[in-house]
């Protein structure tokens, strides 16, 4: 039987810190940590479903990789179903388990099948993840972005341009996206008071996790580069305490 390529969206995902989780956790904990992350990344492999092929995922020690099959001319639609998936899965995760995700997102050429995944998307993916995400993001290869030229962004979430030749998504990008709305109404309806309880909960997550890993540079720098987004949101949407404000 021969093997051959499929033109694939590929998410590659690493559990930011996993290292430290299994040096200082015994295995029950650790194992209830990736049971979590697996039922989550079920629900998003259900919501993917829409676009009518199965996604496909794996996962080993610390890394997820997750990918579907789709047509050139529908890798705007399905990139839209996979970035709103993985929005939700960063969101839920970190809200809900305190665990942070990052990874690349890429399209491309990949064997994705239940005796292995390799191949050229995955390796854009995974070098998206490793070298360029560096703190807790998905960044979009070129060949995600190319297919939504001419977008003002993808139709349900958007996503985010962070100013350092990347765009992504992360944690906090569905939470920016409603509060965005909710402020003409001063966040009084309900959406806008649940969503700013989430920022401020992410906010109290990523203190505790700046406090957990002094003493680890190569862990402390990330979560301190989503400490400062957190930080940008509140300033925004004029939740920083007045004293800590006018320290900015």
């Amino acid at each position: 039987m021969k093997h051959t390529y499929q033109d694939r969206l590929c998410l590659f995902l690493d559990i930011l810190g996993f290292s430290a989780l299994v040096k200082g956790q015994d295995c029950d904990v650790v194992h209830k940590v990736i049971r979590r992350i697996k039922l989550e990344l079920r629900s998003s492999k259900e919501y993917m479903e829409k676009i009518g092929s199965s996604p496909i995922a794996a996962t080993f020690s610390d890394c997820i990789v997750l990918s579907i099959e789709v047509n050139n001319e529908d890798v705007a639609e399905a990139s839209n179903i996979l970035v709103t998936a993985t929005v939700k899965m960063l969101q839920d995760t970190y809200l809900n388990q305190a665990i942070a995700l990052r990874g690349g997102m890429a399209y491309g050429k990949l064997y994705h099948k239940a005796d292995g995944v390799f191949g050229p998307a995955m390796i854009k993916a995974y070098e998206l993840e490793s070298q360029y995400a560096d703190w807790p993001r998905v960044v979009f290869d070129r060949s995600v972005m190319e297919h939504l030229k001419g977008e003002n962004g993808l139709s349900s979430i958007g996503f985010t341009n962070y100013g350092d030749g990347f765009c992504g998504v992360d944690c906090l990008t569905r939470i920016e996206d409603v509060l965005n709305i909710e402020r003409l109404y001063l966040f009084q309806r309900d959406s806008g008071m649940e969503h700013l309880e989430k920022l401020q909960k992410m906010n109290t997550i990523t203190l505790a996790k700046l406090e957990e890993h002094y003493g680890n540079p190569k862990v402390y720098s990330k979560y301190l580069k989503l400490n400062a987004r957190i930080r940008s949101l509140l300033k925004r949407f004029d939740q920083l305490p007045a004293y800590l404000d006018r320290l900015d």
